[in-house]
């Protein structure tokens, strides 16, 4: 095992590669590699301490790089979820030698430490076997939130050189899922049957039942991202649309169930509160859902040919849409499907819609 080069892979989306020797059971050095030019860093717990959050309590390394690719690698403590350097929390600097430095698309983090450095308040002794470690890297050279996808934990024997465990429920992939189904499979479909099948008497419970289970999806997926990040976060773009689209889903089904309720028979034309309101939020809701599912995958470095299919799945959506507003324009008397049922249709929809 001594002097024994070993290397794993902790993230394969960027390409978060960890490597390390010990020397003598005494001293380790690190060396981190990611695929883009952002601040890195490397963490572990002590033994036994796995019931504690990610960053809780964690012996942090972080490299920061300036404009021109050179970097600095600073001995960090996370007392309560916020990285601050050793001698800032009155502990010592224990790295005994660093390099950091960027080149095209690439930052590298090398760093050395004893495997004990005997202070205890500010690091966490390394042992030659299991560890308990969290990695993560920024967007940018500076140090700061990490964002959606750009952090994890996992166990590493340190003495086989290989991936023992991951800690927990990988949310990353479960939100994704659960939001891909809800407004790339749920919600168009719901917004179809009310667009375009009411002709039908059973467009109505497709229409609740495909939105309710879009909702609960999505509020699943939302809590999801919020145990990722431990709260709410404003950090990226992806975030910020997917909040938005959440509230979104909200206000859009309160609007419909006030549309249910408060809808007539006989009534002449159609009311924009709630009735046009809950359609548009429904539109926009959806739209936003598709910029946050693909500001999700860039963020997540999902591989771009499967970007451009699913945004090629969108599009067919929509191609459909305008092919059938199209027809329903050249055609306006052989197809009925406007939003506002006909009063020959009263008697059927009247049972499922009110």
């Amino acid at each position: 095992m001594e002097c024994q080069l070993n290397s794993v892979v902790l993230n394969e989306a960027s390409g978060y590669n960890l490597q390390w020797v010990i020397f003598n059971n005494d001293t380790i050095t690190f060396q981190v590699s990611v695929n883009k030019n952002a601040w890195v860093a490397l963490g572990w717990h002590c033994k036994g301490c796995s019931s504690d959050g990610a960053m809780e309590n964690a012996d942090y390394n972080i490299a920061t790089f300036d404009s021109n690719g050179n970097g600095v690698v600073w001995d960090c403590v996370n007392p309560d979820g916020t990285p601050m350097n050793d001698t800032d929390a009155g502990f010592t600097n224990d790295i005994i030698s660093y390099s950091a430095y960027q080149t095209s698309g690439y930052s590298i983090m090398i760093f050395s430490k004893k495997l004990s450095t005997g202070d205890k308040g500010g690091d966490r002794i390394l042992y030659d076997g299991p560890t308990d470690f969290i990695w993560a890297h920024g967007e940018s050279n500076g140090f700061g939130d990490h964002g959606v996808g750009n952090s994890g934990r996992v166990t590493v024997d340190l003495s086989k050189g290989q991936i023992v465990a991951s800690e927990g429920i990988d949310y990353v992939d479960w939100h994704a899922s659960f939001m891909c189904v809800a407004f790339g499979l749920l919600m168009p479909f719901s917004i179809f049957s009310a667009r375009f099948l009411k002709v039908f008497m059973w467009w109505w419970p497709i229409h609740y039942v495909c939105n309710g289970l879009a909702s609960i999806c999505a509020i699943i997926g939302f809590g999801m991202a919020l145990k990722m990040v431990g709260g709410f976060d404003f950090s990226t773009t992806h975030s910020i649309f997917g909040i938005i689209t959440l509230c979104l889903v909200v206000v859009s089904i309160l609007f419909g169930v006030l549309s249910h309720f408060l809808w007539k028979p006989t009534r002449e034309k159609t009311p924009i509160f709630p009735d046009i309101l809950h359609w548009f939020i429904g539109r926009i809701t959806f739209a936003l859902s598709i910029a946050s599912i693909i500001t999700g995958m860039v963020l997540r470095q999902v591989p771009t040919p499967v970007i451009i299919v699913f945004s090629g799945i969108i599009g067919f959506y929509f191609s459909i849409v305008a092919l059938i507003e199209i027809y329903k324009k050249v055609y306006p008397n052989y197809l009925d499907t406007s939003h506002e049922p006909t009063p020959s249709s009263y008697s059927k929809i009247n049972y499922y819609s009110n």
